[in-house]
């Protein structure tokens, strides 16, 4: 969900400008897949509760893993996963599961372009939960973007002045469980590679939606098992297109390539659903997209540093 999905593989600062341009198509290739997905997910909603389709993405999920498990084997190679932090494997698979959900229901039941604008707020969480519980030293001006960020979320939900949207609640809570998932990302990647996350993540996940999904569950149409296919497939490709780009190429580089997820989506939502962007949703983008973007560029000029 989250427009900056950091796996513990970040590349340092420093990449060269071949790096930097194959890094950017590889981030432009996810957002086409997180487009995809969320097309995907909202002709879902229609007929499908919003749990039901994140436990088939992670159900299915497994099985698209395990193909690459097994053939490693059937070569006798090692097959690079291992548990050493079983606990912080099993919370992050708890908060992934969290966030998808949510994620989902918003993508369902918000404007695509709202719901999307609402993920990138993870980044802005991840900044102060990296200043709160990791003690990183966050400076005056991502402070500034911070509250800017929070200020367009405001602008979004517009409290007081309109109904309570559940969806668009959730559409923050995501960001903000996805953003927790990233910060205990960092330190297990180092110890148990991507590999492992990845597995992790959609045992749980399954292991954690089973039982409410099953409580709402509702049959799947024949021709709806090929939106389930685009989700999982999407969803995945999304993941496997995030890794390479942050291992090629700089964070600040790469932030506003990954904008072109929110572009791209608006795009679809229009095509597809007709969905139009109100005023204040459009100045609210542009106050979060534009602190996600200076937050991820003055961390990789830290980091440079």
């Amino acid at each position: 969900m989250p427009v900056l999905p950091d796996i513990g593989l970040r590349r340092a600062a420093g990449s060269s400008d071949s790096e930097n341009r194959v890094g950017a198509w590889w981030m432009i290739a996810s957002c086409i897949a997180a487009t995809a997905m969320s097309v995907a997910v909202r002709l879902l909603g229609d007929t499908m509760p919003s749990i039901q389709i994140a436990f088939l993405r992670s159900i299915l999920g497994i099985l698209l893993l395990a193909p690459l498990f097994l053939s490693a084997a059937a070569r006798h190679e090692k097959v690079p996963v291992r548990f050493t932090r079983p606990w912080l494997h099993l919370i992050r698979g708890v908060l992934f599961a969290l966030a998808t959900t949510g994620g989902f229901h918003a993508l369902t039941h918000l404007p695509l372009a709202t719901a999307t604008t609402l993920f990138f707020l993870a980044p802005v969480f991840s900044t102060v939960f990296a200043a709160v519980f990791a003690g990183e030293k966050v400076g005056p001006g991502r402070w500034i973007a911070v509250a800017a960020a929070f200020a367009g979320a405001l602008i979004i939900l517009r409290p007081g002045l309109m109904p309570l949207d559940v969806a668009m609640v959730l559409g923050v809570a995501s960001a903000l469980l996805f953003a927790l998932a990233l910060l205990i990302t960092r330190p297990i990647s180092e110890a148990d590679g991507a590999a492992s996350i990845m597995l992790s993540s959609a045992v749980v996940s399954s292991v954690v939606l089973v039982i409410p999904a099953l409580a709402v569950w509702v049959s799947v149409p024949f021709a709806s098992w090929g939106l389930v296919a685009v989700v999982v497939l999407a969803s995945s490709g999304r993941t496997f297109a995030d890794v390479r780009s942050y291992s090629l190429a700089d964070a600040g580089f790469l932030a506003p390539f990954a904008f072109l997820r929110l572009l791209f989506i608006a795009a679809a939502g229009w095509i597809v659903f007709h969905e139009g962007i109100d005023g204040p949703t459009l100045a609210g983008a542009a106050v979060i997209v534009g602190s996600s973007v200076f937050i991820a560029w003055r961390e990789a000029r830290l980091r440079r540093h």
